[in-house]
């Protein structure tokens, strides 16, 4: 619990200072005051630190994140806890001291110290967006209202899980491809600008016409030693050309509506962001969000601009009196077994339970496409980088070979 050092007024007049435990500035002033106190000065003591040792705390906040896998741990905890009857702020200071990550932890402990100070759950988590999303805001606000946090908590908890587990999935898909280029870039580089170069000396001796391969590759050669400061130079500049590009408004939605349009990737963007909309409008709509704010939440969560319009467009229809499948289905955005299936679920009232199928359908779904495409990636990555080498070795052996057929 914090300590707070004070200087004021006793009852009797006299100036006294001392040391009062408190969860928070308030409470120890309110303290103070039920002791016959009047402070004229309280701190806290931790506050006390040496500016230095307060930047170094806030630069490795700045640099330490918070992972959806801390975010669901934390949210499960909090549900346990909320679940067995314990007031919120008697969860949230246990909580407190089971976090590992300092950015939540800190975060978690001030919105303690706000809770307390009597500030809604949601209005408390809402003060750091880039910890806690307006989708968890959103549902936390509906579980205060409705009285069921626990139950929304441990939704929330699930459908972060959720998103933790298929982000996995997705990422160590790609570890192996891209560890593998790496690689294959570096052997690449070693070959052009370490050893080729002592090979060219023993044709130049010869005085030889090579054939065109080995000139092309002792040309490449040559010019990544005398050069390979503009290649890098050029290589940066391309890299950062494409970031700015990429970061503008046009230029996000220009890549956004193209990567849906990439032959195999495309695909598979495409069903993460309808998995990720079903089972995030689900997990709104069984909370207690309504339906148009609920749209308007779960739009950003696609993370695809492409798709968020069709959504925004799909909302504004749906202020108009018409159901949500027809609009989703005019986009041509969605799958026709998407819309379809959510038509069902309007018409029988059953739309949260139609729309965590959708979600687990296209989960399975993302999940085959990912293995077929890892077994996929593997062999052509083997032949591609096995195809290089082998015009590497023709351009090195076809002019030895001359060299041997010359001295026979």
């Amino acid at each position: 619990m914090p300590q707070y050092e004070y200087q004021g007024i006793n009852s009797s007049g006299k100036a006294t200072k001392g040391v009062v435990n408190s969860d928070n500035l308030q409470g120890a002033k309110s303290q103070l005051r039920r002791d016959g106190i009047f402070p004229s000065q309280i701190l806290e003591t931790n506050s006390r630190a040496s500016e230095s040792d307060k930047q170094g705390l806030a630069f490795r906040h700045f640099f330490k994140r918070v992972s959806t896998e801390d975010l669901s741990i934390c949210t499960r905890q909090l549900a346990t806890l909320v679940s067995a009857h314990v007031p919120l702020v008697d969860a949230l200071s246990g909580l407190v001291e089971q976090i590992e990550n300092e950015k939540l932890r800190a975060a978690i402990s001030k919105v303690k110290s706000d809770v307390n100070e009597g500030f809604a759950f949601y209005k408390a988590l809402s003060r750091f967006p880039d910890i806690f999303s307006e989708l968890y805001c959103n549902m936390v606000a509906a579980g205060e209202s409705s009285g069921a946090l626990d139950i929304v908590l441990v939704r929330l908890a699930d459908f972060l899980e959720y998103q933790d587990r298929l982000k996995k999935k997705v990422t160590a898909a790609l570890i192996y491809p891209t560890l593998m280029l790496a690689i294959g870039f570096i052997v690449v580089m070693f070959i052009f600008t370490l050893v080729i170069p002592q090979i060219a000396s023993i044709f130049e001796d010869a005085r030889q016409t090579l054939p065109l391969i080995t000139e092309i590759i002792l040309n490449i050669s040559s010019f990544l030693v005398s050069y390979w400061w503009a290649v890098i130079f050029v290589m940066i500049l391309i890299a950062e050309s494409i970031r700015r590009f990429l970061g503008s408004e046009f230029g996000k939605t220009w890549w956004d509506d193209k990567k849906l349009k990439l032959p195999v990737f495309g695909e598979m963007i495409r069903m993460i962001a309808v998995s990720r909309f079903t089972k995030t409008l689900a997990t709104l709509l069984k909370s207690g969000v309504p339906l148009l704010g609920s749209l308007g939440i779960v739009k950003a969560v696609v993370s695809n601009r492409t798709i968020s319009r069709a959504i925004e467009q799909a909302t504004t229809d749906l202020t108009e009196g018409q159901n949500i499948s027809n609009p989703l289905k005019k986009s041509g955005q969605f799958p026709p077994l998407m819309t379809h299936m959510i038509n069902v679920g309007e018409k029988t009232g059953e739309l949260e339970q139609m729309l965590e199928k959708v979600a687990e359908h296209y989960e399975d779904r993302v999940n085959a496409k990912v293995q077929n495409l890892t077994a996929l990636l593997e062999p052509i990555l083997i032949i591609g980088m096995a195809g290089i080498v082998l015009v590497i070795v023709l351009s090195i052996v076809l002019p030895l070979l001359q060299l041997n057929n010359a001295a026979l």
